[in-house]
């Protein structure tokens, strides 16, 4: 149950979070959260497949 469930918690907790910091930010601020949500989807990701396969 929680192989499937805390990914999808993790996916919408992470569009959530974006949206709303993505209004509020500037072009700079903008660039950072680009960049935090590369390396979150790589993390979410990894973590999937890990615990798909573990």
């Amino acid at each position: 149950m929680v192989k499937i469930l805390l990914p999808i918690i993790v996916f919408i907790t992470a569009v959530y979070g974006i949206s709303y910091f993505w209004t509020n930010s500037s072009s700079r601020g903008r660039k950072k959260i680009a960049l935090s949500l590369i390396i979150t989807f790589i993390i979410g990701i990894s973590m999937t497949i890990y615990l798909i396969f573990d």
